[in-house]
């Protein structure tokens, strides 16, 4: 594909559970949507479209002084605070998020996170970008602080209708449109701001960021 293309992914803990995949391209327009289960699909959907922005729905890297977040390492977390810098200023803004410690309860989403950059690192036929995005920040960015829960009816009419307004192919497939393909298209859109310098970047590059719409 020759023209600009920005893409999300909610990813899943594992490869038995599908990850909603969504593409636009410069103009806002869908170019892809589906499941994908495999990381190595996901991979090559990313070498056929060659986006400039991979938007990954989970945690990318680790506290600086984990190598792992096993508890019977001995690796420890340089700083008290445990959790990464981006995820503590996430909230500091109010904004929850999932911990990032080896207490945490999404190991298996970060370590799958973690490898899946790496392979679109490694593979990828052109340049691109990949980053960490959380699309309950996104939303809380671009909707209000106010956003229903999505796994209410409320919630799923509501971003649906904002959503069909940002991105009006979405309309389109109405029916399908499940929180978990809402979230990749939050993330896709979050990619295409990234793209056109609209975003805040919170953490440190040596740790590791999370990007939200400004």
């Amino acid at each position: 594909m020759k023209y600009p293309t920005f893409f999300g992914i909610d990813l899943t803990s594992t490869e038995a559970k599908p990850s909603a995949c969504l593409g636009l391209d410069g103009k806002s327009q869908l170019v892809y949507l589906g499941f994908l289960t495999k990381n190595r699909d996901i991979v090559a959907l990313l070498n056929l479209y060659s986006p400039q922005v991979i938007a990954i729905d989970a945690p990318l890297s680790l506290p600086l002084g984990l190598c792992c977040l096993e508890q019977s390492c001995t690796c420890k977390p340089k700083f008290p605070r445990k959790n990464r810098q981006c995820d503590q200023e996430l909230r500091q803004q109010g904004i929850p998020c999932y911990p990032t410690s080896k207490k945490t309860f999404i190991k298996d989403l970060i370590y799958r996170g973690i490898e899946l950059k790496a392979r679109i690192g490694c593979r990828t036929n052109q340049i691109c970008q990949v980053i960490e995005v959380y699309p309950f920040a996104s939303k809380a960015r671009l909707f209000g602080e106010t956003v229903p829960r999505k796994t209410t009816k409320q919630g799923m009419s509501f971003i649906r209708d904002k959503l069909e307004d940002i991105l009006p192919d979405l309309k389109l497939y109405s029916d399908m449109l499940n929180h978990d393909i809402c979230d990749a298209a939050v993330a896709a859109y979050t990619a295409l701001l990234y793209h056109r310098n609209k975003v805040d970047v919170l953490g440190s590059s040596e740790e590791g960021v999370i990007v939200i719409p400004i």
